[in-house]
């Protein structure tokens, strides 16, 4: 039986939920944790400055808080109080009582990561990896439950946005559930499609064959300073959907004279922008 518990609600009375208030924001972390996985994730979930839950946002969750959530919250909170983008909801997703800066608890994350953000395994005998279907039982039937029962957003405009391997789960996630998708936008920056040999590649011949719709607004960033083997991918990518009419689907590639890490930063902040800009 799924079971999904919420650490913060199990004693409001005593303690509420962990809140921090923030210039012209507000940030609430809750602890989720999934038998679909077997992981505690957590969740920060930050609000914009004057939030109404009279009204409702767009949300955008974010992969891998651990790295990225202080830098596209910030940028997030800037654009939204300069007026670029419209308020929006961000939830990030990160695992419980891991921090990167611990040499240990790095690598533990680098695990999880493999486990939850990848289908098929790398190679057939890894011990790790291929577990994205599950991870996505815990976005869909856990997390997303959770923040629309708790928060004002609008489940019909959710957009996803991962890096790296989570920019490799936006993709599996378009091209695997194109017909009942969790969200309508994608943002897959410096995504890693030479994961099993190139297997989203196999799968977008499919699409294309299929003459499968691919009803996503989709953002995608590669850095030219990354390897030749990701950015060889990311061309053939790139063709591959420019030479095929795919219904339903608008996108924009951008290239950035960045490496691998400095390319997420750049890259989210232009997703914001192409996502929600004003």
């Amino acid at each position: 039986m799924r079971r999904v518990f919420f650490f913060c609600l199990l004693l409001p009375l005593m303690y509420g939920c962990e809140t921090f208030v923030l210039r012209n924001a507000t940030e609430e972390v809750e602890i989720l944790a999934s038998d679909d996985t077997g992981y505690e994730y957590e969740i920060t979930v930050l609000l914009p400055a004057n939030y109404d839950a009279n009204r409702t946002y767009p949300s955008v969750y974010l992969i891998d808080g651990h790295w990225h959530y202080l830098n596209v919250a910030a940028d997030a909170k800037q654009l939204m109080e300069s007026g670029k983008i419209e308020d929006i909801i961000l939830v990030s997703i990160a695992y419980a009582n891991l921090r990167p800066s611990n040499l240990n608890d790095f690598g533990v994350i680098s695990e999880f990561r493999v486990d939850d953000l990848t289908f098929p395994k790398n190679r057939e005998d890894d011990e790790l990896g291929g577990n994205a279907f599950e991870f996505r039982q815990f976005i869909a039937n856990d997390l997303i439950p959770f923040i629309e029962a708790n928060y004002a957003t609008d489940g019909t405009d959710r957009t996803l946005m991962g890096h790296s391997l989570g920019g490799y789960f936006g993709i599996w996630e378009m091209l695997n559930f194109s017909d009942s998708s969790l969200f309508a936008q994608v943002e897959a920056g410096s995504p890693a499609l030479w994961w099993a040999d190139g297997y989203l590649m196999s799968q977008l011949a499919e699409a294309a064959k299929d003459n499968r719709s691919l009803p996503f607004d989709f953002h995608t960033t590669m850095g030219t300073l990354e390897s030749v083997v990701w950015n060889t991918f990311y061309d053939e990518f790139e063709e591959r959907i420019q030479n095929n009419d795919f219904t339903g689907l608008t996108y924009q590639f951008e290239r950035y004279p960045k490496g691998h890490t400095a390319n997420a930063e750049v890259g989210f902040r232009d997703g914001l922008r192409y996502f929600f800009g004003q």
